[in-house]
């Protein structure tokens, strides 16, 4: 279940066209997102990297416009980050990370591809051979990405730790990760090469815990609408 699902649950709504009412039954400040985003927000990403890529991405296309239904906030390696989760009016969920640097800001957006309930948990996080943390990894059709942290380095790298905090919709949410990204080169019909990223991630929360996979996409911050 994504994380726009399970705040809705936990607002005892099931009905995505009930967005607003679920969302802003009080007004309160927002914090300083970065974009101006915020709650609610309505969001458009421009289509043309997707297109010129489409059928060889993991990730889909948001299809016309989508909303801003949490938010999350963690720091990790020196940086602050935001996730911003998105759900549109058909219950599909993608996540928009933002990342500050002192440079610049970078944005990913992610698309959940795969949720996992390992029974055996040493084959997700052995410290020699766990996926999480392995040099490369494997889909289930054997497209290969390899690790984006330490690379080049030993065979099995320790999983980067977090905790997340989310609100939305007068809900609060924790989440514990132990998490690892990866990425590959995708040939775009152009010249060019898109960079796809996997996020494979341990997740535990006061629900329980599951591996979830995640492929995105790089987002230009120039090209993303928000109304």
């Amino acid at each position: 279940m994504g994380i726009a699902a399970k705040i809705l649950a936990k607002k005892g709504r099931q009905a995505v066209n009930r967005i607003k009412d679920a969302f802003s039954p009080v007004p309160e400040k927002e914090p300083d997102y970065p974009l101006g985003l915020h709650l609610n927000a309505i969001l458009r990403f421009d289509p043309t990297d997707f297109i010129l890529a489409a059928q060889d991405l993991k990730i889909s296309l948001p299809a016309g416009d989508i909303s801003v239904m949490a938010v999350g906030e963690f720091n990790s390696l020196g940086i602050s980050f935001h996730r911003f989760y998105l759900q549109d009016l058909k219950d599909e969920e993608w996540v928009l990370q933002a990342a500050e640097s002192r440079q610049d800001l970078e944005l990913i957006l992610f698309q959940t591809i795969d949720e996992v309930y390992p029974d055996d948990w040493d084959f997700w996080l052995n410290d020699r051979t766990g996926l999480i943390g392995y040099k490369d990894f494997h889909t289930p059709d054997q497209v290969e990405y390899n690790r984006v942290f330490r690379n080049p380095g030993p065979n099995w790298s320790s999983p980067i730790e977090f905790q997340e905090s989310i609100r939305g919709g007068g809900q609060n949410l924790s989440i514990a990760h132990a998490m690892m990204l990866y990425g590959r080169d995708v040939q775009m019909k152009t010249a060019e090469k898109l960079t796809e990223y996997l996020l494979v991630s341990k997740e535990e929360d006061d629900e329980g815990v599951l591996v979830r996979i995640m492929a995105g996409v790089p987002v230009n911050p120039m090209s993303l609408t928000i109304l």
